[in-house]
């Protein structure tokens, strides 16, 4: 068993990878990723962060041949602790472990996330949802491996609330106006079934009697 440790950035490389030959066959490359946070100094500068971005083997070739200084990557990977040996002794590094990434020219953030509410201390659920909503996006327009590939676990039940309202004007020969409201709800579960239910409400000017079918 393991917990949950994903980590989802998107940044610029600050330098141009390394490609390190590992034990056997592996190889590591490496690159430096700076993170823009959604502050500012007070030279109009933004505050940001540099991570250290480890990607092997098949990923890290892909790194090599894709990944120059100023280019802007989305990443996604675990958050790792690494030890190594130095002359003062065994010290700690904090690097992120790509397992996913791919090149882009936007500052994906910046699409539909509410920049005063990821300063806030605590994150509101419908940023959560945007935030969940651009990482899926980006994987879905990745050409390289099929949609079909990005499933979600039937395990998992998926509510999925759809309100439509329709107005209806229906001209009788008495000339009376039927105005027609459906509302409808799909709940949708891991199961794939769906669920409408439909009510309707007619009002009828005059004393003319209308039959309307859907």
């Amino acid at each position: 068993m393991a917990d949950l440790n994903v980590i989802t950035l998107t940044g610029v490389a600050t330098r141009e990878p390394k490609l390190r030959q590992k034990s056997g066959d592996q190889v590591k490359a490496e690159f430096s990723l700076e993170v823009d946070r959604p502050f500012y100094r007070n030279t109009g500068e933004p505050v940001s962060d540099l991570f250290l971005v480890d990607a092997w083997n098949d990923l890290g070739r892909w790194v090599m041949e894709n990944i120059t200084e100023g280019q802007r990557v989305f990443v996604m990977g675990t958050l790792n602790k690494e030890r190594y040996n130095t002359r003062g002794g065994r010290e700690h590094l904090t690097i992120v472990k790509a397992k996913y990434m791919q090149t882009t020219e936007d500052h994906l953030a910046d699409d539909g996330l509410d920049i005063e509410a990821l300063k806030a201390d605590r994150w509101p659920m419908s940023l959560l949802n945007n935030a969940v909503a651009i990482v899926a996006g980006v994987l879905r327009d990745d050409d390289r491996e099929p949609v079909e590939s990005i499933t979600v676990d039937p395990g998992i039940d998926v509510d999925v609330d759809v309100d439509v309202e329709v107005e209806v004007e229906v001209e009788v020969e008495a000339d009376v106006d039927v105005d027609v409201e459906v509302e409808v709800e799909v709940d949708v579960e891991a199961d794939v079934e769906a669920d409408v239910e439909a009510e309707v409400e007619a009002e009828v000017e005059a004393d003319v009697e209308a039959d309307v079918e859907f």
